[in-house]
């Protein structure tokens, strides 16, 4: 099967007694050589031709020119293999559906075992078992908590702010969540400064998701949209803690 860079050429020969001349290229005759063979490639796509006497379809080719072969990116951080805790912190309760959060836990625990991000999820019932029995819960630290859940770390998700409504105000962005990420170290009783493992930043990662108005609009009921909101938010939260690879029209956070 020939390719593009063993097809066989007409070969010019010159009269006897006479040697051809040697070819000159301007740079604009170059430069319209390279356009023309950008342009054949296109075609190819566009209409599947066969190059050089191999069929490729235009998905095959673009394949090979680079495309579906996204940029890999390692994780932000790798939990460990033992219990995980999620905890929802909305000290400012600034959700107003309840059930987001519940979305949101439910979701992360699905995405983080799904890429094998944690392999032991402490369920939500033990969290909330913990809130209720507990006392003092709200004034007790992170680690502590997680510590009286069984976990190794704990993934404190903060709330920042929500918002889901079934009446559109801003058509760009008509709903939206917004959390800080942190990692918590369960075992660590000694030393405070080893206890956030991470990020570095003591504020926490931030990370939003948001709906347009005619998501919302499709959504139709409040707790359609906060269920999206925390399904995406569950996806972009999850992407953190395993390698993957990059869509082709997506940007690194």
């Amino acid at each position: 099967m020939n390719t593009p860079w063993n097809c066989k050429r007409k070969s010019t020969s010159a009269p006897a007694g006479r040697a051809l001349p040697a070819p000159r290229l301007s740079r604009q005759a170059l430069s319209s050589d390279i356009g023309r063979s950008a342009l054949w490639v296109v075609l190819a796509v566009a209409f599947s031709l066969p190059l050089g006497g191999c069929t490729y379809s235009g998905g095959e080719l673009l394949y090979f020119l680079g495309f579906g072969q996204g940029q890999k990116v390692k994780a932000k951080f790798r939990m460990t293999e033992g219990p995980i805790m999620i905890l929802i912190d909305d000290v400012s309760e600034r959700v107003d559906w309840p059930a987001a959060t519940r979305y949101l836990f439910d979701d992360l625990a699905q995405e983080l075992l799904k890429h094998k991000a944690a392999y032991k999820i402490i369920p939500q019932q033990t969290v909330d078992h913990l809130r209720q029995s507990v006392s003092g819960f709200d004034k007790r630290g992170c680690r502590e908590i997680g510590e009286l859940g069984g976990a190794e770390q704990v993934l404190w998700i903060e709330v920042q702010d929500f918002f889901a409504e079934e009446q559109i105000r801003d058509a760009i962005t008509a709903a939206y969540f917004s959390v800080t990420v942190k990692v918590i170290s369960v075992l660590e009783k000694k030393s405070r400064s080893r206890v956030r493992l991470w990020p570095t930043s003591p504020q926490g990662y931030p990370m939003t998701v948001s709906m347009s108005g005619s998501e919302v609009s499709r959504a139709k009921s409040k707790d359609a949209i906060s269920k999206e909101l925390g399904s995406r938010l569950a996806v972009e939260i999850a992407k953190l803690f395993y390698d993957r690879r990059l869509g082709d029209f997506e940007r690194e956070r």
